[in-house]
């Protein structure tokens, strides 16, 4: 079996197949222990000045770390690697999927366009409208007509619950810090801001549905005739399987679902395996190595 295709069959087999879900790299991990440290030290007030100067700091790092994946390309004049590290480089600084997660979902949406198969993308999770604008800007080359769906609360994260936290540590995932309610916040203005105004997105093909996941899916899902790519980044259980239970059913065979949090939130993955044993299915899993997965809808 390929490293990069795993088959699970319990949750317990994804449990034992982790490391192939979510390898952090050393700086992310160093990172995260002086985070970790100081939080067990310094008052809160003083943590989170900490933390936003350490965050931004190593997002501008990172942008500039894969500046040399561009150059690269360009050097080797290999003009399909460079034109999806551009897309990737161009967005990095307005998400927080990371790199590997953005070029993982370069690569899903380009092949549903080159397959020619038919349906809108939809994200759930938008946050500051980084990966929304890298999908808007592909499903803007297809030559099948499709609209870009996000949705969110544009207030940050709800609160989490009990079936998000791992009993034995009382946490909820791999973070760098706790998630708390309003936590990877994007505004409604950032984001429109950003597709709109900065990239020039058609706001007819762009439509943005706000409110929580449990409220607006049900209400709006008629809109959606058919779903090429379904991008899910809610989290938590419950908004992994309100996602998965009001969406999955319109997307076509050979979409691709993704679920950006799999192999970091404890509840997500506890809600995308749940799912498939209520409709006994057990589609193969490709992480893309930070801690997100995709599959393929065979019927």
């Amino acid at each position: 079996m390929s490293v990069s295709e795993v088959d699970v069959s319990s949750v317990a087999d994804v449990c034992a197949n982790d490391a192939l879900y979510c390898r952090r790299s050393l700086l992310v991990q160093a990172m995260k222990g002086v985070l970790e440290t100081s939080r067990a030290v310094l008052p809160a007030s003083v943590y989170q000045v900490l933390y936003r100067a350490c965050f931004g700091a190593y997002k501008e790092f990172l942008c500039r770390l894969y500046w040399r994946n561009v150059a690269f390309r360009r050097l080797a004049r290999d003009r399909a690697a460079l034109s999806r590290a551009l897309a990737v480089y161009r967005v990095m600084p307005y998400s927080l999927v990371g790199s590997r997660g953005l070029e993982a979902t370069f690569d899903a949406a380009s092949g549903l366009i080159a397959m020619s198969i038919p349906g809108d993308f939809v994200e759930c999770g938008v946050a500051q409208g980084g990966c929304a604008a890298l999908l808007a800007g592909l499903a803007a080359t297809s030559a099948i007509p499709r609209k870009m769906w996000l949705f969110d609360s544009f207030a940050g994260l709800p609160d989490p619950t009990q079936a998000d936290y791992d009993g034995g540590h009382r946490k909820t995932g791999k973070h760098i810090r706790p998630l708390v309610r309003g936590s990877c916040l994007g505004t409604r203005a950032q984001v429109e801001s950003l597709l709109f105004s900065r990239f020039g997105f058609d706001p007819n093909r762009v439509l943005l549905v706000q409110g929580w996941f449990q409220d607006t899916l049900p209400a709006q899902k008629h809109r959606i005739d058919r779903i090429a790519l379904l991008r899910i980044d809610g989290d938590w259980y419950e908004s992994t399987m309100c996602c998965l239970r009001q969406l999955y059913d319109k997307v076509v065979p050979g979409g691709v679902v993704i679920v950006d949090d799999y192999g970091v939130c404890f509840g997500c993955k506890r809600a995308v395996h749940e799912f498939f044993d209520e409709r006994r299915i057990r589609p193969t899993l490709v992480p893309d190595r930070r801690g997100g997965v995709r599959f393929e809808k065979v019927s």
